[in-house]
């Protein structure tokens, strides 16, 4: 059994932010950051597992720095628990000026990864985390936290799958399709996470740049469970919808589907919901028929979840920028 210290499994990318990374809005594009995110996780969980690992689920992610062409990007990423066959990975994102170095956090995410054979089925790790000091056992006992309430949520992942019913239209909508190439596939065929997240982020801003009529950024993006693998050759189907509209910002619920590229057999891979925000205040929009006034009141209780989120964790940095652990 490897044994492995937090600090041991820790790696560390730098990245300038290219013109190519920028939106309409002159910052940089969530889906890039999204993807990059989930590339320093990789090397983390990769590197630990010693073989191939695919992306599980990705905990809520809240972007509170924008970021603009010419900073200087750093993503550290640690192994902070590990169970049989799967890790919880923290990812630390500063931004930093390149006239005189200041870092700013832009946000932390944690993730699960998964390790997996080469027919893209699970397989212990064969390594534990053993704390070093004080402050890598409070990290560890809060991945493995993470684990356990994330394990609650994941309960019922296999009816979940079998859920491919995309309800009734929104009023403001968006549908849009591809095939998985293999260029945009890692280990076993399976398309990298990075990858998924920049489509969903552009088709996201495609919706909500529709309904502003202005430049629009992500704000942030709720928990993504991946209950089933997008492979080679399989066709995705994105469902999109606007549940809420405020003064500035929106959220969009997205659902994506995987059709299998031989039997053409349906399965849901992630559903989740993306907070959008408008450089100009947003049309009021009144919602009149009952399941979109139902999606309205429950995207409405996640807002205010999201406030209460992104004030606790801008305290958290406050304490401590170098070593953000947020709760």
């Amino acid at each position: 059994m490897r044994k492995y210290s937090i600090a041991d499994t820790t790696v560390e990318l730098y990245e300038y932010v290219f013109p190519q990374y920028i939106n309409p809005a002159n910052t940089m594009f969530g889906g890039k950051m999204l993807f990059l995110i989930s590339q320093a996780g990789s090397l983390s969980a990769n590197k630990v597992a010693q073989g191939p690992v695919v992306m599980g689920s990705l905990d809520s992610v809240d972007f509170i720095e924008p970021v603009r062409e010419g900073d200087i990007l750093i993503f550290r990423s640690r192994v902070q628990y590990i169970s049989r066959a799967s890790m919880e990975v923290g990812v630390t994102v500063w931004k930093q000026n390149p006239q005189n170095y200041e870092k700013r956090v832009v946000t932390v995410a944690h993730m699960a990864f998964v390790a997996i054979d080469a027919e893209g089925n699970p397989r212990p790790i064969g390594a534990v985390i053993e704390p070093a000091d004080e402050m890598e056992e409070k990290i560890y006992r809060w991945g493995e936290m993470r684990r356990r309430q994330r394990m609650e949520k994941i309960k019922d992942r296999h009816q979940q799958r079998k859920d491919t019913d995309v309800g009734k239209v929104p009023t403001y909508n968006l549908y849009s399709a591809k095939i998985v190439f293999p260029a945009e596939a890692f280990f076993s065929s399976i398309m990298f996470a990075g990858y998924l997240f920049e489509k969903i982020d552009e088709l996201a801003a495609i919706l909500a740049r529709r309904y502003a009529g202005a430049p629009v950024v992500t704000a942030s993006i709720d928990d993504v469970i991946f209950y089933a693998p997008l492979k080679v050759g399989d066709v995705a189907h994105f469902y999109l919808g606007i549940n809420y509209v405020g003064r500035k910002s929106m959220e969009i619920g997205v659902k994506v589907l995987r059709e299998e590229k031989y039997t053409g057999n349906l399965e849901k891979v992630s559903s989740s919901y993306i907070s959008m925000v408008s450089t100009e205040p947003l049309t009021p929009f009144n919602p009149w028929q009952p399941y979109e006034k139902r999606r309205w009141e429950e995207a409405e209780k996640r807002k205010k979840q999201r406030v209460e989120r992104a004030r606790k964790f801008r305290e958290c940095i406050q304490k401590n920028v170098e070593e953000p652990i947020c709760d």
